[in-house]
């Protein structure tokens, strides 16, 4: 379903969220930045001219077929006119033997993935979770603020005006149609908890066991460890048709692997101070690439591809999610040098990759790295 689809009205403090197919239902509106605060901050962007039309002109990303991005995408900035639906996929994971271990994938992912459409400050994806999961990106990134005693989905104070519940609809409508695949969704707890009267750990059971919404839904595509003991990623066979939640968050018990576990090596230097930064960022993602072709196929590599300013200076020079992924006038973004790398380079694993604004020749070039 996409989010064009869903209608919002206000009533009072809460708005309530119109799905054609499925029970409509009254969410609290956390507080958050305001848009107008958020557009105000786009003063400290002249360099390149970012805006936040979406459909502005000459706004494009990497071609599905070369590496070459127009000036015209450039100065523009916009975080819209990728072209990852062109990459359809939906079934890749259904090939491959059940025999499988997941940490011996080359997996594309989408960090901060609900964060389409959000602030230029914000926004890493330019599709939304229907048409990334349809691509063939099989990692997701959901990052879940508890607020009311539900979950908000956020990146950092911004809040993406869609909740834990939207994302359990889409990847369950998702898995039922496609069987053979499976979802890993890192769930994080974000920015600041409000006004609850339970953990964290409390809300998410709710949603598995108690509310309305999610918890049949739940019952049939979350993954759950026999006997409850969790030791590693689950083989293809007995996670297919499910989401492997890798977990991110404080809990008595665990819900999937950790985020933090000794067997998971991850490169995540997500804050530049400047677009010169690009470069060394990039240093870090090849050296991961090459780590993970050589290394124990046992250990479960995740690769960061995303980075955003450290701060306001570094926002003043343009350094936001947009520009790290698709560059800058005189500047190579982390897309292009990615593209070129597995373009060269075209065997061995390259671990579970997370990417801002990914690209159709990018999720199709992982992809085919399991088909060697």
């Amino acid at each position: 379903m996409s989010r064009s689809l869903i209608r919002y009205e206000q009533s009072g403090s809460s708005v309530r969220r119109t799905f054609p197919g499925f029970q409509n239902v009254a969410v609290p509106e956390p507080p958050t930045i305001s848009r107008r605060a958020a557009l105000r901050g786009l003063a400290f962007l002249p360099a390149i001219g970012l805006v936040m039309k979406p459909g502005s002109a000459g706004a494009q990303s990497l071609s599905g077929s070369g590496d070459s991005l127009s000036p015209g995408a450039l100065s523009a900035g916009s975080t819209a006119g990728g072209d990852l639906a062109d990459s359809l996929a939906p079934d890749w994971m259904s090939r491959l033997a059940d025999s499988t271990t997941l940490s011996t994938l080359s997996i594309p992912g989408t960090h901060d993935s609900m964060a389409c459409g959000a602030s230029i400050f914000a926004a890493t994806q330019d599709s939304d979770l229907p048409t990334q999961l349809a691509a063939g990106i099989r990692a997701i990134d959901i990052r879940c603020r508890h607020f009311r005693d539900a979950f908000a989905i956020h990146h950092d104070v911004e809040y993406l005006h869609a909740n834990f519940a939207d994302v359990v609809r889409h990847v369950s409508a998702f898995l039922r149609e496609n069987s053979g695949e499976t979802i890993l969704m890192r769930v994080k707890e974000e920015f600041t908890a409000a006004e609850n009267t339970r953990s964290f750990e409390s809300t998410l059971n709710w949603y598995i066991r108690e509310n309305p919404e999610t918890r049949d839904l739940l019952a049939e595509h979350l993954w759950t460890a026999p006997g409850g003991d969790v030791e590693g990623l689950p083989i293809l066979g007995a996670a297919r048709g499910k989401i492997v939640v890798l977990q991110d968050f404080s809990a008595t018990t665990a819900f999937g692997p950790r985020w933090g576990d000794p067997r998971v090596a991850m490169q995540d230097d997500f804050e530049l101070e400047n677009l010169a930064g690009i470069a060394v960022k990039w240093e870090k993602v090849r050296t991961y690439f090459e780590r993970s072709r050589v290394e124990s196929a046992d250990t479960f590599f995740v690769n960061h591809l995303s980075a955003n300013g450290s701060g306001p200076a570094a926002w003043a020079q343009g350094t936001v999610p947009v520009t790290v992924a698709r560059g800058a006038p005189g500047v190579d973004g982390i897309l292009r040098r990615t593209q070129k790398y597995l373009g060269e380079s075209r065997t061995g694993r390259t671990g579970t990759v997370m990417a801002d604004f990914p690209t159709a020749a990018i999720v199709r070039a992982i992809i085919a790295r399991n088909f060697d």
